[in-house]
């Protein structure tokens, strides 16, 4: 069972959701829900486009859940490679105009 989390009064809220469809990735959940196959709660960048082209529609927008933070995990190095710097700058740039609202 998923728990469906949204903000109420300044407090985060859960409630246990049970589902016919079990899936463990974003676009397994984006695909089951344009399927007609029920509700997702999701970032919005994940469907973004979805919402723009009239795809989906967002339900119960006043009860959002908390804004989930995004972080690139590597292994410490006193040095980062020119290459891993240049993958991080160029992740940073993609997803800084899908994250802002």
């Amino acid at each position: 069972m998923e728990e469906w989390e949204w903000i109420e009064g300044g407090e985060t809220r859960t409630v246990a959701m049970a589902g016919r469809v079990t899936v463990n990735s974003a676009e397994g959940s984006i695909a089951c829900c344009l399927a007609d196959l029920g509700l997702i709660q999701i970032p919005a960048y994940d469907v973004k486009a979805h919402l723009q082209a009239g795809d989906l529609v967002e339900v119960m927008p006043g009860h959002c859940a908390e804004p989930m933070p995004l972080a690139l995990l590597y292994p410490h190095r006193q040095h980062l490679s020119r290459r891993f710097q240049v993958f991080a700058e160029w992740l940073e740039g993609l997803m800084r105009p899908l994250l802002a609202t």
